[in-house]
C-alpha cells in the first residue's frame, strides 16, 4: 500500500503540469469560460481544488507506516476523492472543447461548421436524412408543429440536454421563457456564450422549436402574457383661456409648461436594482401676450401640482426603502420626496442660466392610489403663475410627466409584470437579471441584492444620463450601460423591425402605454430615426470603441448592420447627447421630405431637441415633447399627450404641435414669435439653438 500511496503523488504532480499545458493551449474564449463564465465548470474547478490536496496528503499519509485499522479507511478516501478529481477534471476538460466534439470540425449536436449556410437557406429539416418527409416542407411544418420542433429538438438539442433528466435538463434551463424569449435565447446561441452550438435552420424552424420547448417541453401556453390594452376614458379639464387679443379683453398671459423627455421610463425593482428612478422634469415660462411677445422672469411664482391619486408615489413602490443605500446617502429619503429635493408638489424655481422655471427629478409613478385604473403612465400636473406680491393667479396650465415602468424585461427573463398583464417588474423578473448578470459575468449581485444592498447599474458602468463615470478604478473597460445593453441584447434580437424596441420598451401597438404618440406615430417607427436594434447598437458600441474597450470590440464583431451596409459607416455617438437630429428630416425647419434619420446625430447637447431653443422658448414649449407633437383625442390615457392647454401666444388659437404650426417658432412669422418685419426687434434670446445645456451637478436631467 505504501508503494502504490508512493505511486499517487508522482502521476498527481504530472497531471496538474498537463492541466497547466491543457488551459494554456485553450483558445481565449474556452479559457475564459474554463476559467469562470460557466457557473457549472466553476463548480467543478470548486470541488476540484478540494479533491487536489486530500489527494495529496492522503497520498503521503499512506505512504507511511500506518496501523490497518486506520490504512485501509485513509485508502478508501484517498479512492474516492481520486474519482472526485478525475470527475471534476473532466466536466473543466470537456467544457474546454464546447461548443465542438472535434475542436472547429463538428459542433456538440454533430453538425459540421461548414454546412451551417446551407441548413440555415435550406432548412435544418429539409437537409437532414431521418426525419419524416412531410415534415420537410415549410406546409408540412405548418401542418404539424409538434411533430416538427420534436424533430427539430432531436436534431438540435438532444445530444447534450435531456428532458427532465439529471443531463443538462431542458426543462429547468428553460422555464422561464416565453415563445419571444426562448426564440431569442435560440437565436443568441453561440455570440457571446460560445459554450452553445448555433441554431442551424430558418427563423420558422427557430420558432417552431422555440414554441415546441415551451409549450410541450414546459406546459406553458403559447402566449406572450402581455394582455391587450383597451384604452379607458380618462377625462380632465381644461383652464380656461381667452384667445382674444389682451385689449379686446382676452388674457395677457399664456403660460408653457412641458416635460422633457417622450417617456421618461423607471425600473421599478427597487428591491434588485435600479438603472431610472422615478425621477421626472418638468419646465415652465411665462409670456406676457403683445405685438411682441415677453418672457416674465422677475415678481411672479409658478408652481406645480399633481392630480388626485398620485400623491403618495412611496405606498406604491419601494424606492424610498433603498434609495439611499443605492445612491450612498446618509440618511433615507424622506417619502414622497425625490432625488432633487422636490415632491410631486412644490415651487420651480428658475434657472438663471436659461430664464426657465423647473421642476426637478419629480419622483411620479404611474400608479394611482385611487381611480379607475392601477396603471396610469400619463400623469397630469397643474401648473400655476402667480404674482408674487398679491399672489393673483396670472396664468395656469396642465401638463404630463409621461412616466412608465412597461419594461418589457420579463419577456426573457421570466416572472410576470407586477400590475398584471399591465406593467412594472415583478421581484421574480428582477432577480433574474441579477442571476443571468452572475452567470455571465462572475458577479454576485443576486446574493446582495437578497442581502438588501440593491445595486444602481450605473455604480460600474458609465451613463451620461445620470452623470456617472461608472467605477473606473475596479472596472476601467466597462461600456457605458447604454452600450452594453443595447449590444448584448443586439446579438439576441437579430434581423427584427421596430418590435425589437417594443420587447423592452413600453410602445407595443396594444399595450396600455404606446410612448411613440402622436403625429410622428402616424408616419415614423423607432427604426427610422435610430435604426434597427443592430444599427442603434453598432453607433453605441463604436464611441466605446474609440475609447479603447475591448468589450465593445468583442459585441462589434458579432453584429451586422442592417440600415448601412458595413460598420464603418456607422457614426459612433454617445448616448443621451448625440442624438437623432430633427432637422435630419424637417430641414430648414419645414415639413419633413424624408423618415430617414439615422446615422446624423446632433453634435452635442446644444442640438437636442429637448435643450434646443426656438425664438421665444425651448422647443418642447412650443411642439410639446419629443415623442407627441400633437395632442390627440382627450378621452383615453395614451391621449394625455403633453401640455393640455396650448393657446397661441397671439391669439390664434391652435393647439401647439398641430401640423401647421410646428414650423412656427423657427421663422418667427406672428404666433410664438414677432412677425418678420420686425425681426430686428428680437433680443438676445431669440438666436436659436445657442442656449447651453441644462446641467444638474453634471449630469442630464432624467
Amino acid at each position: 500500500m505504501r508503494l502504490c500511496s508512493a505511486w499517487t503523488i508522482l502521476p498527481f504532480l504530472l497531471m496538474l503540469l498537463a492541466g497547466w499545458w491543457y488551459l494554456s493551449a485553450l483558445p481565449a474564449p474556452q479559457a475564459a469560460l474554463v476559467m469562470g463564465k460557466s457557473q457549472r465548470v466553476a463548480n467543478a474547478m470548486h470541488w476540484f481544488w478540494i479533491f487536489a490536496p486530500f489527494m495529496v496528503v492522503g497520498g503521503l499519509l499512506l505512504a507511511v507506516r500506518m496501523p490497518s485499522r486506520t490504512s485501509f479507511p485513509l485508502a478508501l478516501l484517498v479512492l474516492l476523492a481520486g474519482f472526485g478529481l478525475m470527475g471534476s477534471f473532466e466536466v473543466m476538460r470537456e467544457a474546454g472543447r464546447k461548443p465542438y466534439v472535434v475542436w472547429g470540425e463538428l459542433y456538440s449536436n454533430s453538425i459540421e461548421p461548414g454546412q451551417l449556410a446551407l441548413i440555415n437557406e435550406q432548412g435544418a429539416l429539409a437537409t437532414a436524412r431521418w426525419v419524416d418527409p412531410s415534415l420537410k416542407t415549410p406546409e408540412g411544418m405548418a401542418a404539424d408543429p409538434v411533430a416538427a420542433g420534436h424533430a427539430l429538438f432531436q436534431l438540435e438539442c438532444a445530444s447534450c440536454h435531456s428532458v427532465g433528466g439529471v443531463m443538462n435538463d431542458i426543462k429547468t434551463r428553460t422555464a422561464k421563457f416565453t415563445p419571444m424569449g426562448m426564440d431569442a435565447l435560440l437565436n443568441g446561441m453561440g455570440k457571446v456564450n460560445g459554450y452553445m452550438p448555433p441554431f442551424a435552420g430558418t427563423r420558422a424552424e427557430r420558432q417552431i422549436l422555440a414554441d415546441y420547448i415551451v409549450s410541450q417541453i414546459n406546459g406553458k401556453p403559447l402566449d406572450s402574457g402581455n394582455a391587450p390594452f383597451d384604452g379607458v376614458d380618462l377625462p380632465f379639464d381644461i383652464p380656461p383661456f381667452n384667445p382674444a387679443p389682451p385689449e379686446q379683453g382676452g388674457d395677457e398671459y399664456v403660460l408653457l409648461a412641458w416635460n422633457n423627455l417622450g417617456m421618461h421610463c423607471i425600473s421599478d425593482s427597487d428591491q434588485n436594482w435600479i438603472l431610472l428612478p422615478p425621477a421626472n422634469d418638468l419646465f415652465a415660462q411665462l409670456i406676457k401676450r403683445d405685438y411682441i411677445p415677453e418672457v416674465v422672469k422677475e415678481n411672479i411664482a409658478i408652481s406645480y401640482q399633481v392630480e388626485p391619486g398620485f400623491e403618495n408615489p412611496a405606498s406604491q413602490v419601494r424606492f424610498w426603502e433603498f434609495a439611499h443605500i443605492i445612491f450612498g446617502m446618509d440618511q433615507p429619503l424622506p417619502a414622497n420626496v425625490g432625488l432633487a429635493g422636490n415632491s410631486v408638489s412644490g415651487p420651480m424655481h428658475m434657472e438663471e442660466e436659461t430664464g426657465v422655471f423647473e421642476a426637478k427629478l419629480i419622483p411620479v409613478v404611474p400608479y394611482p392610489e385611487s381611480g379607475p385604473v392601477d396603471y396610469n403612465p400619463y400623469p397630469l400636473f397643474t401648473i400655476t403663475a402667480t404674482d408674487e406680491a398679491t399672489g393673483q393667479v396670472l396664468a395656469q396650465t396642465r401638463v404630463v410627466a409621461p412616466t412608465s415602468t412597461e419594461m418589457g424585461c420579463r419577456n426573457c427573463h421570466g416572472g410576470p409584470w407586477k400590475i398584471e398583464g399591465k406593467a412594472g417588474i415583478s421581484d421574480e423578473t428582477g432577480k433574474d437579471v441579477l442571476a443571468t448578470h452572475d452567470r455571465m459575468n462572475g458577479t454576485d449581485l443576486k446574493a446582495r441584492a437578497e442581502a438588501g444592498q440593491p445595486v444602481l447599474c450605473q455604480s460600474c458602468h458609465p451613463d451620461p444620463v445620470l452623470g456617472s463615470e461608472g467605477d473606473m478604478a475596479n472596472y476601467p473597460g466597462l461600456l457605458s450601460f447604454p452600450a452594453a445593453l443595447h449590444g448584448l441584447h443586439a446579438t439576441y434580437l437579430t434581423d427584427r423591425g421596430a418590435e425589437a424596441c417594443t420587447y423592452c420598451h413600453p410602445n407595443r401597438p396594444d399595450g396600455p402605454t404606446r410612448c411613440l404618440r402622436g403625429l410622428h406615430a402616424d408616419v415614423v417607427e423607432c427604426t427610422d430615426c435610430h435604426g434597427f436594434l443592430e444599427d442603434h447598437a453598432a453607433s453605441l458600441l463604436k464611441a466605446e470603441q474609440e475609447l479603447g474597450k475591448p468589450a465593445a470590440d468583442a459585441l462589434l464583431a458579432l453584429i451586422k448592420t442592417r440600415t448601412v451596409t458595413s460598420l464603418d459607416e456607422v457614426n459612433p455617438r454617445v448616448p443621451w447627447l448625440n442624438e437623432p437630429d430633427c432637422l435630419n428630416c424637417h430641414q430648414e425647419f419645414e415639413p419633413p421630405s424624408t423618415t430617414d434619420a439615422y446615422n446624423t446625430w446632433t453634435t452635442g447637447p446644444e442640438g437636442l431637441f429637448r435643450i434646443a431653443w426656438t425664438t421665444w422658448a425651448r422647443c418642447p414649449a412650443s411642439a410639446a415633447t419629443t415623442r407627441p407633437t400633437r395632442p390627440g383625442p382627450p378621452t383615453t390615457s395614451t391621449a394625455r399627450t403633453g401640455t393640455t392647454s396650448r393657446p397661441a401666444v397671439h391669439g390664434r388659437g391652435r393647439s401647439h404641435g398641430h401640423p401647421g404650426q410646428l414650423r412656427v417658432p423657427h421663422r418667427g412669422d406672428g404666433l410664438l414669435g414677432p412677425p418678420p418685419q420686425h425681426a430686428e426687434e428680437l433680443t438676445e434670446t431669440t438666436t436659436p439653438r445657442q442656449k447651453p445645456p441644462f446641467l444638474l451637478d453634471g449630469a442630464f436631467s432624467l
